[in-house]
C-alpha cells in the first residue's frame, strides 16, 4: 500500500517539476521565470520527497527525505527574494506590456467605459493640452534617459519643479516597466507632487529614441506628468492616444509633418475625429 501512494506522490511531484521547466522556458522575464523555479519546483520537490518517505516507510531514509523538504521549503523562497531583489537593483525591467494587449479594443473600450463622465468638459481639456503642450522634433538617435533631460524642462517650468527631479522620476519610471508599448510608440508617465495638475511633452524622434532592445527607434513619444488625482483623466488620454496611433495612415503623417505646427495640427484633427465618433 505504501508503495503505491509513494509512486503517486512521486508522479505528482515530477509532473510540478515538468511544469516548472516548461515555465522556466516559456516565462518572458527574470520575475515570472521566479515564479516557476521557486513556486512549481518547491511543490513538486516537496511531493517527491514525501513520496519517498512513505514508499522508504519510517527509517534513516525516510528522516533524510523529511530533513530535505524542510530544507527546500526554507531556502527556496529565500533565493527567490535575494534573486528578485538583485535583478531590480541591477534594473533589470519586467517584460514590457504588449501593444495588443494595451492597445486592442476591449481593452480600449473598457476605458472609455470608465472615463465617460464629464464627457464634454473632458474631451475640450484634452483639445486644449494638444494644443498648449510642448512637442519637440528631435533629429539625432538618443536614448531615452537623454528624452527624459529634455522633456523634464518644460514639465519642470509648468510645475515649478526641479528638471533634475523630474527626468530622475522618469527614469525611474522606465526601469519599473518599459513604456514602450509598440516599436514606434512610447507612454512615459509619472505621478508629480500637488493636485489638479497634468502635463504632457510629445517627441518625435526622426531618427528613432531607444527604449529597449525592443523598442530601439521609438519615433511617437508622449510624455505624461499628472498629480494622483488626475488619475481618471490619465486614462481618458491614454485611451485617446491609443486609438491616434492605431490609426491606419498616423505614421505616414506622422513621419511627413514637416514642422511642429503640422505635427500638433495632426494630433488635434485626430483627437476631434475621435471625439466625434464618440
Amino acid at each position: 500500500m505504501n508503495e503505491y501512494i509513494g509512486f503517486t506522490l512521486i508522479g505528482i511531484g515530477i509532473i510540478y517539476d515538468i511544469l516548472a521547466c516548461l515555465g522556466l522556458v516559456r516565462m518572458p522575464d527574470v520575475y515570472t521565470r521566479l515564479q516557476a523555479a521557486t513556486k512549481a519546483v518547491t511543490v513538486g520537490t516537496t511531493f517527491i520527497l514525501i513520496g519517498a518517505a512513505v514508499y522508504a516507510g519510517p527509517g534513516p531514509l525516510a528522516a533524510k527525505a523529511l530533513i530535505c523538504m524542510i530544507f527546500v521549503l526554507l531556502t527556496n523562497p529565500a533565493s527567490a527574494h535575494v534573486i528578485a531583489r538583485a535583478a531590480h537593483s541591477s534594473g533589470i525591467r519586467v517584460e514590457r506590456v504588449t501593444a495588443d494587449g494595451l492597445l486592442g479594443r476591449e481593452i480600449e473600450s473598457e476605458l472609455w467605459d470608465v472615463t465617460r463622465r464629464k464627457d464634454q468638459f473632458e474631451k475640450d481639456r484634452l483639445v486644449r493640452i494638444f494644443e498648449t503642450c510642448t512637442i519637440l522634433d528631435i533629429d539625432e538617435h538618443i536614448n531615452s534617459d537623454s528624452l527624459f533631460e529634455i522633456i523634464g524642462e518644460p514639465i519642470a517650468t509648468a510645475r515649478d519643479s526641479s528638471p533634475r527631479e523630474i527626468a530622475r522620476r522618469f527614469r525611474q519610471r522606465e526601469r519599473e516597466a518599459v513604456t514602450a508599448l509598440k516599436p514606434e510608440f512610447a507612454i512615459p508617465h509619472i505621478i508629480i507632487d500637488g493636485s489638479g495638475g497634468f502635463e504632457m511633452v510629445v517627441a518625435r524622434g526622426k531618427n528613432g529614441i531607444w527604449f529597449s532592445n525592443e523598442s530601439p527607434k521609438v519615433s511617437s513619444v508622449f510624455a505624461m506628468a499628472g498629480t494622483e488625482d488626475q488619475w481618471h483623466f490619465y486614462l481618458r488620454v491614454l485611451a485617446v492616444i491609443a486609438q491616434v496611433v492605431r490609426m491606419e495612415d498616423f505614421y505616414d503623417e506622422w513621419h511627413k509633418a514637416g514642422e511642429i505646427d503640422d505635427i500638433r495640427r495632426l494630433l488635434i484633427t485626430r483627437v476631434r475625429i475621435i471625439g466625434k465618433n464618440r
